[in-house]
């Protein structure tokens, strides 16, 4: 739903504001999928006080809700030593933008944290191929779950087809939990809120020239297809939209942290 409001040949346009849409969701009720790879890529042997972890990773109950399960990693060995155990999703592909990875994390002790790293692959499995680093803890909480959230595109990962690594690099620790890992893209066609700000463009319909009434000083202008990728960017009121097929665009004005957008039609 918009409201359009003519005025003086101009186009007002209250925006919507832009939702999620949730691409990918593991929250391990299952087990571990057999789509995960799991790596031990530390050699190293559990202490016999954890010796369930059998495998880099395991499915195990939720110290603090045994009828929730969660993947788990040891980093308590004999003798002591640096883990470095791989839990690596599928490949997730991202939407053109707004991509964020969700996540819930634990320790099981607060005298022995674990700390962990998350890596992304462009390509594949391989751990020569994480090359992109999107979080780093030294050690996490425990006593309580910690939902935590990184932004896949501040990386330059939009529109990629991506694996995601949760990497247990502890020295010494005890155990450590990650569940409900999710991915979230931005939806530009959600419609069920208003952003009280107007963006005014005219003209609307255009075919050469268009501009931006009033663009505060500093701010910057992308203009999106309607699948959510940029086509143009600028950081100018008036922007030339010749080159663009006929079609319906999006005009995204980011200014203050604040991002308004409004549809256009090119003739």
């Amino acid at each position: 739903m918009k409201n359009i409001f003519a005025v003086l040949g101009l186009i007002a346009v209250s925006v919507p504001a832009i939702g999620q849409i949730e691409i990918y969701n593991e929250d391990f009720e299952a087990g571990i999928p057999v789509t995960y790879t799991i790596v031990d890529n530390d050699g190293l042997t559990p202490n016999s006080a954890v010796s369930e972890y059998t495998a880099a990773w395991i499915p195990k109950a939720d110290p603090l809700d045994a009828m929730n399960n969660a993947a788990s990693s040891t980093s308590y060995f004999e003798p002591i030593g640096e883990a470095s155990r791989w839990l690596i999703t599928p490949s997730i592909t991202l939407g053109p933008s707004g991509n964020v990875l969700f996540w819930d994390a634990l320790s099981h002790d607060p005298s022995f944290p674990d700390g962990y790293r998350i890596l992304v692959s462009r390509t594949d499995t391989q751990i020569a191929s994480f090359t992109d680093t999107l979080y780093f803890i030294f050690g996490e909480l425990a006593d309580e779950w910690q939902t935590r959230q990184a932004s896949l595109g501040s990386i330059g990962l939009d529109g990629e087809t991506v694996h995601i690594a949760f990497i247990n690099e502890t020295d010494n620790g005890f155990k450590l939990y990650i569940d409900n890992i999710r991915v979230e893209k931005e939806n530009y066609l959600a419609v069920d809120q208003f952003d009280s700000a107007e963006l005014v463009v005219y003209p609307n319909p255009a075919q050469n020239l268009i501009t931006i009434k009033n663009m505060p000083e500093g701010s910057h202008v992308n203009i999106l297809g309607i699948d959510g990728k940029t086509v143009i960017n600028s950081n100018y009121s008036k922007i030339d939209i010749s080159t663009l097929s006929a079609g319906k665009y999006i005009v995204e004005l980011i200014s203050d942290n604040q991002i308004v957008r409004t549809p256009i039609v090119k003739n």
